[in-house]
């Protein structure tokens, strides 16, 4: 069996591997073979009575035997192999021999390359090196950025926690950092803002949400009931964050693959410690938006116009900056990998097209056309490695 390595595209390759397979074996494609190849033989027939030194009906011969009955009467087997998800190996039947051996052959390429590359990023000595979580064959392009961006967008999904969140940041921490309770210092630069909103003065008072509706309790109260509630949020969170970045693993396997991504990514961006889970880190960036929105929301509270319109214009202008910086991260990260999948796929299906041209020519005419076919395929094969110097270079310059 040849084996296709893919990279995000098992699933059109599958697609598109079982359509040229049921194609060549229908009897309308061997009717188009047919009349080209009648075409074919009249050229060479006519070629050869002007010209019969130059032998072109014998050399027109040849190359149709040699096309037929090597790159399209034998039938194989292709197995597609997904480098950067957990889906099972898709095989497919009856696949020509031509198009199998031409693809698995230069697909082997660019996975070898591809694997020596990778292997010799997370074995550099030093701080180059790559964590494996963060390579491109396993989790593709700048993965770690991805992993930054996502975790930065956290929120807790219970709106009753995060109500009582926000309204514990606006009712206590606020005032706590106000009379020195909690040094400003001290919580701007803190790794840990949870642990550090621990220290809340008990003579103040905030909402929270129980079984039995919404009650007024004392802050260090109200701070119990959240931490408690806590853990299982930060858990649905993490669940939701692994199903999103590996969405081609289970469940399960996503979860566990996720908790050390996670903090990989923001070692490697020297963000956190080595000592930061992903549940911590998780929890920090969901600290961080409800400390936010909870001074977004003090404007509202004590009805302040001006205030409403600097919060406005300050959300405003962070989201066209950050658009202005991202968008060409997006086209690295997105865009390519689509452009050269959709290469890839078209010189595939172009296969058939390729054959019915062959029974037209012959002799060097059919060498060069078979040259620039595996030659396209190659340089398709090349992009793997491209991609993975690509993202480790990017998870270089995000030490900086």
């Amino acid at each position: 069996m040849w084996e296709i390595y893919a990279y995000h595209n098992s699933d059109s390759l599958f697609g598109i591997f079982n359509a040229i397979a049921a194609i060549m074996a229908s009897g309308t494609y061997l009717s188009a073979i047919a009349a080209v190849a009648f075409c074919g033989f009249v050229a060479a027939m006519i070629a050869y009575m002007f010209a019969p030194e130059k032998l072109q009906g014998w050399k027109w011969i040849g190359s149709v035997v040699l096309v037929y009955g090597v790159l399209f009467v034998p039938r194989v087997s292709v197995g597609i192999v997904d480098k950067t998800g957990g889906t099972p190996v898709k095989v497919v039947a009856n696949v020509p021999f031509g198009m199998a051996a031409l693809g698995g052959l230069t697909s082997s390429i660019g996975n070898s390359i591809t694997e020596l590359f990778e292997t010799a990023f997370q074995v550099i000595p030093g701080a180059g090196a790559l964590p494996a979580e963060l390579a491109y064959q396993q989790n593709g392009l700048m993965f770690g950025s991805r992993l930054l961006q996502e975790t930065r967008r956290t929120s807790l999904p219970d709106p009753a926690i995060r109500t009582d969140l926000i309204n514990f940041v606006g009712n206590c921490t606020a005032f706590d950092i106000a009379d020195g309770t909690i040094s400003p210092t001290v919580f701007s630069t803190s790794a840990d803002l949870w642990t550090t909103m621990a220290s809340t003065n008990p003579a103040r008072f905030s909402i929270v949400t129980t079984g039995t509706g919404v009650t007024t309790t004392t802050c260090d109260q109200v701070y119990a009931s959240i931490n408690a509630r806590l853990p299982a949020q930060l858990t649905d969170l993490t669940v939701r964050l692994g199903q999103r970045l590996n969405p081609t693993l289970s469940s399960l396997a996503a979860q566990s693959a996720v908790v050390n991504q996670i903090p990989q990514a923001y070692i490697r961006s020297q963000i956190a410690t080595a000592s930061a889970t992903a549940a911590d880190l998780i929890r920090q960036n969901a600290l961080i938006n409800a400390i936010n929105d909870s001074g977004e929301m003090g404007c509202q509270r004590i009805n302040d116009p001006s205030c409403m319109m600097l919060a406005t214009g300050r959300a405003s202008a962070v989201a066209s900056q950050n658009a202005a910086w991202i968008n060409g991260a997006k086209i690295a990260e997105q865009a390519l990998p689509v452009v050269r999948n959709v290469a890839e796929a078209t010189c595939y299906a172009v296969f058939p097209l390729l054959v019915l041209l062959l029974f037209l020519s012959s002799g060097r005419t059919t060498v060069l056309m078979l040259a620039g076919y595996a030659t396209a395929l190659i340089s398709i094969q090349l992009w793997p490695p491209l991609f993975a110097i690509l993202n480790y270079m990017a998870s270089v310059y995000a030490q900086i």
